[in-house]
């Protein structure tokens, strides 16, 4: 044996390149995921956001959005509200789809629930 062949160094190329377009495919979906629910965890726990209109807090998270350039994937459409007993809750649902290779798609779901503060 002299070495690895050339066969391996092709399927080790190309796992390192399917993983590493992995990586920042999905690297960036997570990293604005952890931006939006920084966004949100502030706007929620503002003191009286729970005395706040659905348009006010919009208004805000929104304002964020702007500042933080969150522009893909998460609009107002994800945002809605809860209200369980006394509590009011801001829940965001979404979904990204990124194409990945050839006909294959990476889908990332994202859920996060936060009370609003009294």
């Amino acid at each position: 044996m002299r070495g690895i062949g050339a066969i391996t160094v092709i399927v080790i190329l190309l796992f390192v390149v399917l993983v590493g377009n992995f990586l920042l495919t999905m690297g960036t979906v997570y990293m604005q995921y952890w931006t939006v629910r920084n966004i949100m965890s502030d706007v929620a726990t503002t003191p009286g956001a729970s005395k706040r209109s659905p348009q006010q807090i919009w208004n805000d998270i929104d304002r964020r959005f702007s500042i933080n350039s969150v522009y893909d994937n998460v609009t107002r459409e994800n945002f809605s509200f809860e209200e369980v007993a006394d509590n009011k809750y801001l829940v965001l649902e979404y979904e990204v789809r990124k194409p990945y290779f050839g006909n294959l798609d990476l889908v990332a779901s994202f859920g996060r629930r936060d009370a609003l503060a009294p």
